[in-house]
């Protein structure tokens, strides 16, 4: 008996973004077409004014909006929104596949059959960045050999098994999506329930950063805010006490380590090392997060500003 088509539907959460869409649209048909796969493209419109609805109708793909602000209520929506048998493919709309990519997601999980596959996100700085920015890996992924078991995961290029996922009961976290960190609460969740996420390194995304995000400002926020949103879910706890133990050695773990990377960064300086200047401010903007987020300071990365009226 013949085993029935395997079916894909790419979902691509969208806020505001609507420019870069035709594009994005017509190389995930372009990569797809070369996979033995039925797949359907679903543009998942985190913007309550709806500005992406135009831009589906034309491209003829599946809208979804989603009013619930932050990027972790619009990935459940396209979890919510998938068929029993669909599998999940979830792309940013900042991101633009490269050959392979989805065939990379489809056959890691074929070959595994993990609750999700991580695929592989490329960081391109523009031209003109300032090298040390460039060397601070401010922008970075691992990229692991296909089938490596990962600890954390990253929802920018992956695919998830939504049956599995719905099995185990996982789902993300939309009180996390305007302050970052949904995809690597999901991940632990998911682990926890004894989900297994695995690599994918045949799927490549490109993200070529923008302008925007090369200041030093940028970067510095970027670090504190990681810091800050790993000290609290690592420290979530249902027990009180269990909770303020964790938080306790976040504090402790950021203080420690602030003057230590503080004297590595002017050492490194000193001696003219670009990189490892860069990576030791990284790492102590990193560690002043920890601490402000285990007293229970956490900006919001992705806070959008209050409509005018």
């Amino acid at each position: 008996m013949t085993a029935p088509r395997l079916r894909v539907v790419v979902a691509v959460p969208t806020f505001r973004r609507s420019e870069r869409l035709p594009r994005l649209v017509e190389a995930i048909r372009a990569d797809a077409a070369s996979v033995d796969v039925d797949t359907r493209i679903l543009l998942v419109d985190n913007d309550p004014a709806g500005s992406a609805r135009d831009v589906a109708r034309a491209l003829a793909a599946d809208y979804l909006l989603e009013e619930t602000p932050g990027i972790a209520a619009a990935r459940q929506a396209a979890l919510d929104a998938a068929a029993g048998d669909e599998l999940v493919v979830m792309l940013d709309d900042d991101l633009m596949p490269e050959p392979g990519w989805l065939e990379g997601l489809v056959d890691a999980w074929r070959q595994h059959r993990a609750a999700a596959v991580m695929g592989y996100v490329r960081y391109v700085w523009p031209e003109g960045t300032d090298p040390w920015i460039a060397a601070g890996g401010f922008m970075r992924r691992t990229r692991f050999p296909t089938g490596t078991p990962l600890r954390s995961l990253a929802t920018g290029n992956v695919l998830i098994d939504g049956a599995q996922v719905r099995a185990l009961g996982v789902a993300f976290d939309a009180s996390l999506g305007l302050s970052g960190g949904s995809d690597l609460d999901f991940g632990r969740r998911l682990l926890a329930a004894g989900g297994r996420i695995v690599a994918s390194a045949e799927s490549v995304a490109r993200d070529d950063i923008v302008e925007a995000r090369t200041t030093l400002a940028f970067v510095r926020r970027r670090a504190i805010c990681q810091g800050q949103v790993r000290a609290r879910l690592l420290s979530r706890d249902d027990r009180v006490d269990a909770e303020l133990a964790k938080r306790a050695g976040h504090l402790v773990g950021g203080l420690v380590r602030m003057p230590v990377f503080a004297l590595a960064e002017g050492w490194a300086r000193a001696r003219g090392d670009l990189p490892a200047s860069a990576v030791f401010r990284r790492r102590l903007w990193f560690a002043q997060g920890r601490v402000l987020g285990a007293v229970g300071r956490v900006t919001h990365e992705y806070a959008r500003a209050a409509p005018a009226g």
